[in-house]
């Protein structure tokens, strides 16, 4: 079990997302919402426009701190699979790859928000539970609580790309608030439920046995998530584009050309992108974890050399004790560097330290792995 991002699944440039409502399959299409998207322009306008833009994206990552935790909604989601910033695009990913979802919340004024889709490790699609949950935010209450309704009546009105069966209205009992739809799909049901909740939308899908199963999901990731909400302080829509994208500068420190999830996280914010979130919750508190970079890397800062040398040599056996990883040749140069493959050799990994930095590299190739590792250590060689 491995308590470090997993950034290998996402390469450079591309998004992983799910193929005929298959959570576990995957396509590749571009990414647009990395801060490498942000460019320097000539114009006011361009640049008030990519400010903010920077500043939605920088919002969202600040929400991803206070997204209630899957293996606390249930800790039967013990695998990390895709997580990343709500906007327009990922919505319509985890909504099925339904645009009139994604179109009704654009209606209603979609800030940004946060998401992240787990799974119980099941050995196939056709056994594997799978756990989407979310949080929109919207200009204000009247837009949120708009919203809610607006979004399940979408996912009624139009069907997902290859979706074979269709949502339908279910009550939720005891949640008269939350609007929620249920669906037969490829002989499993599934629910997706939306709740306003002052100028958010909670956003639970989940995949798992039967009506009472997936109530119970939704009911939990309510009363996990309704709290934290009110324990965040949202930016004035207004001030937006004043949210600094990597306020210090640990995601500048993570190598690559960007991911969807590239972005910097706080403490909390890193467990989303672990596989054992509860064993992450105290290695973290014991290191000191401060914040988390990512990029096709993952760096973490901790509270000095020796607690990055603990959380070092933690991931290093955690890694190595994964089922269908082995020890691999690291590259020369680079101190304490050590590297990981699989069975046929198609996913590397990489490990490297420097002062109170641990990064951790994915690759598809042992050169790649090694370039990486290197640049990933001159980076972290040179910070505070």
């Amino acid at each position: 079990m491995r308590m470090m991002f997993r950034v290998g699944a996402v390469s450079a440039a591309v998004i992983m997302v799910s193929a005929c409502e298959e959570p576990g399959k995957v396509v590749r299409v571009p990414v647009t919402t990395t801060a490498t998207a942000v460019t320097t322009t000539t114009t006011a306008a361009q640049t008030d426009e990519q400010q903010l833009w920077a500043g939605t994206l920088a919002e969202g990552h600040r929400m991803a701190e206070v997204l209630a935790l899957s293996t606390d909604i249930d800790p039967a989601f013990v695998r990390h699979g895709q997580a990343g910033v709500l906007t327009e695009p990922m919505l319509t990913i985890m909504t099925g790859h339904n645009t009139a979802i994604s179109a009704a919340a654009a209606a209603n004024g979609l800030l940004t928000g946060f998401v992240s889709q787990r799974s119980n490790g099941g050995a196939t699609s056709a056994d594997t539970d799978w756990l989407t949950h979310g949080i929109l935010r919207f200009p204000d209450t009247a837009s949120a609580t708009a919203a809610a309704p607006a979004l399940a009546a979408a996912a009624i009105e139009q069907s997902g790309m290859l979706q074979t069966g269709d949502w339908t209205a279910t009550d939720l009992p005891g949640a008269s608030e939350t609007r929620f739809v249920t669906m037969e799909e490829r002989d499993r049901l599934e629910g997706m439920a939306f709740t306003a909740h002052r100028e958010f939308v909670v956003f639970t899908r989940a995949r798992l046995g039967g009506p009472a199963q997936i109530q119970r999901i939704v009911r939990a990731a309510l009363e996990r998530q309704r709290p934290l909400l009110d324990s965040f302080a949202a930016t004035p829509v207004a001030d937006l584009a004043k949210v600094p994208y990597d306020p210090d500068g640990i995601q500048a420190l993570a190598v690559g050309d960007g991911t969807v999830s590239s972005g910097a996280y706080g403490p909390r914010g890193a467990l989303i992108f672990t596989d054992d979130q509860q064993a992450a919750v105290a290695l973290y508190r014991e290191v000191g974890l401060v914040a988390m970079g990512v990029d096709d890397s993952a760096v973490y800062r901790t509270a000095d050399a020796a607690a990055a040398a603990k959380l070092s040599a933690a991931t290093a056996a955690q890694t190595l004790a994964t089922a269908g990883w082995k020890g691999a040749p690291a590259p020369d140069g680079v101190p304490g560097a050590a590297c990981w493959t699989d069975s046929d050799a198609s996913r590397w990994a990489c490990l490297v330290s420097a002062g109170r930095h641990v990064a951790q590299i994915w690759a598809t190739s042992q050169s790649e792995a090694h370039s990486l590792t290197g640049e990933q250590h001159r980076a972290l060689a040179a910070a505070k």
